[in-house]
């Protein structure tokens, strides 16, 4: 049995026969129509997967998807089954479960917009190839210096668009600049600041998760933060970023000197954007990834299982 279709039917089932959510709650929940719901029982029932019980090695993994979406109001959510999985296996198979799980959203959306790191650039390199012409790729944060170009917004942008087929926008400016007035001249540059603009009206956006106290951090790496920013994030009470905006345990923007001079969207016109996804898969993040959904920076996720328990837990105990 293929995986995916056996997830959709895992999915159809344990919301009505687990959940008891009507077929046509769940018909909108997914974005599908009520005779696709109907067919979609029809088949767990016929295939076996529907008997008592749920018998898929899916369940429990699509069980927590909608534990998360229930208590974080997530718009959609993906978990992966770690149990027999070993490291490098976890990296490469999370990056194919977010593809599987917001693809369908990619091919819906017209404007989207991509922020920069490792995780995105796997998961272009993943990408299937498809026909997007009437799509527009937007880069969400300039460039973070010469070095591991590949991971920067432009070229993930670019790569994407190759990919879909689909048309693409740059931003040709640093993502950090040496202070406020150089950035007031760049943002208000008339091909820049129609970027920006396009980048806050994105209908779906693909952001990475970090937190600048992380040994693996690729800011650190690439020289976009040092020793003495870091040091500084740690006085403001940073717990971590998306877009490169950093952010404190509530999930507000703090003040400080980064923050000020970034070049790209803030955390604020994040918000706004329909659907904000991210794929997190290091155990170190997962405060960072509690906020981030908690305080609705994110609202859609892949993730593994074992993070997926640790949000629930944590979210019982408020």
């Amino acid at each position: 049995m293929d995986i995916l279709a056996d997830r959709d039917l895992v999915r159809v089932a344990t919301m009505y026969y687990k959940e008891e959510m009507k077929q046509s709650d769940i018909a909108k929940q997914l974005g599908i129509s009520r005779q696709l719901v109907s067919k979609y029982l029809v088949d767990a029932r016929s295939k076996g997967i529907v008997e008592i019980n749920i018998n898929s090695s899916s369940a429990y993994s699509v069980q927590l998807e909608l534990k998360l979406q229930k208590a974080f109001g997530l718009k959609r959510v993906a978990v992966l089954d770690t149990s027999y999985l070993e490291k490098q296996e976890i990296e490469k198979l999370i990056v194919q479960t977010a593809i599987a799980a917001f693809r369908k959203d990619i091919a819906k959306a017209r404007r989207i917009g991509v922020s920069w790191g490792k995780v995105l650039r796997r998961l272009v390199d993943e990408y299937p190839y498809v026909n997007q012409p009437e799509s527009t790729i937007i880069p969400l944060i300039g460039g973070m210096g010469s070095d591991k170009v590949e991971v920067h917004s432009n070229q993930i942008a670019h790569d994407l668009s190759r990919k879909m087929r689909a048309k693409c926008k740059y931003l040709y400016v640093p993502a950090l600049v040496d202070s406020r007035d150089i950035k007031k001249n760049l943002v208000e540059n008339v091909t820049v600041k129609d970027v920006l603009e396009d980048g806050k009206k994105v209908d779906f956006a693909l952001v990475g998760i970090a937190s600048p106290f992380s040994k693996s951090n690729t800011m650190t790496e690439i020289g976009y933060i040092d020793q003495k920013d870091i040091a500084d994030l740690a006085e403001a009470k940073v717990i971590g970023d998306v877009n490169s905006r950093f952010f404190d345990r509530d999930g507000n923007e703090v003040r400080c000197r980064i923050n000020e001079n970034v070049i790209g969207i803030n955390l604020h016109d994040i918000r706004k954007i329909e659907k904000v996804c991210a794929i997190c898969f290091e155990d170190e993040k997962k405060d960072v990834l509690f906020t981030a959904v908690e305080s609705k920076i994110i609202n859609c996720i892949t993730l593994t299982d074992g993070l997926a328990e640790y949000l629930l837990a944590r979210k019982n105990q408020m």
